[in-house]
């Protein structure tokens, strides 16, 4: 069925609408979920739990990842711009090379994710409720 609807979603995007079906994922639990290289684009995952999920070279741009829960997800070499990750729960998120250009991190907790950098989160929007990690240490 996930794999129908990512089907689904993919021509949706391409067609522009024409055909196929925006994925709607909302508070849907894909805790360990493998959705490496899947093309997520503009979905709708507000809520999502997505605990462990393997996210590797994913392309979720403009998706809406508000409230997601992604502790410990695999998003290495995933494309998050300009999704919307606020309020999302990222601690010890894998993310060596996502890119986060014009992503929304307002409130969105970091702490202990690994492979971030500087670099990665000054691309993206932040406040003062952002929670990262520490990047004093190389």
């Amino acid at each position: 069925m996930l794999e129908k609807m990512l089907e689904d979603h993919a021509l949706w995007f391409e067609t522009r609408g024409s055909a196929g079906e925006r994925a709607v994922l909302k508070g849907v639990d894909l805790s360990h979920a493998v959705l490496s290289g899947a093309k997520l684009i503009e979905a709708d995952l507000m809520g999502a739990k997505l605990v462990k999920a393997d996210l590797r070279g994913a392309d979720l741009r403009g998706s809406n990842l508000q409230d997601a829960d992604l502790k410990e997800a695999q998003l290495q070499d995933a494309n998050l711009e300009e999704a919307d990750l606020m309020m999302a729960d990222l601690r010890g998120a894998f993310l060596h090379n996502a890119r986060l250009g014009g992503t929304y991190l307002h409130g969105a907790d970091l702490t202990g994710a690994l492979g971030l950098t500087r670099d990665q989160v000054d691309c993206a929007f932040q406040d003062t409720s952002t929670r990262l990690p520490d990047f004093q240490n190389p």
